[in-house]
């Protein structure tokens, strides 16, 4: 089975070498974007190169991978960043986190919409009772944006003390560089979702229709929701890689698709992390 799984990823990649090194140069300005989220983040406690900021990354997606939810991220990067306060570094790491799960909610949310009202997905639901579940999803997330400051403060008096803390991490940031970081995360966001598409279509041949596109951002939002190491949770993206696209292609191709690019976002650039955090450990004995 392995062998099978290996050896048809090889034979996609052989043939189509091109949209491969397109999901590489994805994945280098994904893991660059993260950086720039973390760069203007930690910038009021330390100026850092574009180059050390994505080093930096690198190490901390190192531990990361083996820890639920990312926590390793802290770790790894304050191991890096030793001059400046843990809690610092928490702070930054933390608040371009919650940027990044605004998108995969925010996006997810409105692709179930889209999902519902353009494709199969949901089942066998007439178009009128499709357009009332979209409209009411419209409506409550407009709702959410129009009074978001007036939800929250609400919303955040009944979470756990812990968690209501974490959120409020944001306030520390003003709204001109948050909206950026935001922007960053969006940008981030696009590239995965274009990545995970592209990886769908090299596997398949090239036939799952455009229309498909959309149950991305909703596979996202399904993951997300299963906090388990990056290192392990291949199993969790295959399963959910094969609910939403299980009609359009083969189980070989999902699990193709989702092994190459567990690897190339999650597994690869730990690797070098952890070869950064090692020559960085030698350098300082």
């Amino acid at each position: 089975m392995e062998g099978d799984l290996f050896g048809g990823i090889l034979a996609g990649l052989v043939d189509h070498p091109y949209v491969f090194a397109v999901i590489l140069l994805l994945a280098l300005v994904n893991w660059n974007a993260e950086a720039q989220k973390f760069k203007m983040l930690i910038a009021g406690e330390v100026h850092l190169t574009n180059t050390r900021a994505f080093l930096t990354i690198l190490g901390g997606m190192a531990i990361s991978n083996f820890t639920p939810a990312r926590t390793g991220e802290y770790i790894g990067r304050g191991l890096l960043l030793k001059g400046i306060h843990p809690i610092k570094v928490v702070i930054a790491t933390v608040a371009g986190n919650i940027a990044q799960v605004l998108m995969t909610y925010s996006l997810g949310l409105l692709c179930i919409g889209a999902a519902i009202l353009f494709t199969d997905f949901g089942g066998e639901i007439t178009q009128g009772y499709k357009l009332l579940y979209v409209g009411v999803l419209c409506v409550l997330i407009v709702v959410f944006v129009v009074r978001v400051k007036r939800i929250l403060p609400w919303a955040m008096q009944r979470l756990p003390h812990k968690l209501a803390k974490t959120l409020s991490i944001i306030k520390k940031y003003d709204k001109k560089l948050y909206s950026k970081v935001v922007t960053v995360a969006l940008l981030r966001y696009v590239v995965f979702a274009v990545q995970f598409y592209l990886l769908l279509q090299l596997f398949s041949g090239f036939t799952m229709p455009v229309l498909a596109l959309v149950l991305i951002p909703v596979g996202y939002l399904m993951q997300s929701l299963v906090p388990v190491p990056a290192v392990s949770d291949i199993g969790v993206r295959v399963g959910v890689s094969q609910i939403l696209f299980g009609a359009f292609l083969t189980e070989n191709a999902i699990l193709q698709a989702v092994t190459c690019i567990w690897f190339i976002n999650l597994i690869l650039p730990g690797l070098l992390g952890t070869v950064y955090l090692l020559i960085r450990t030698i350098q300082k004995r």
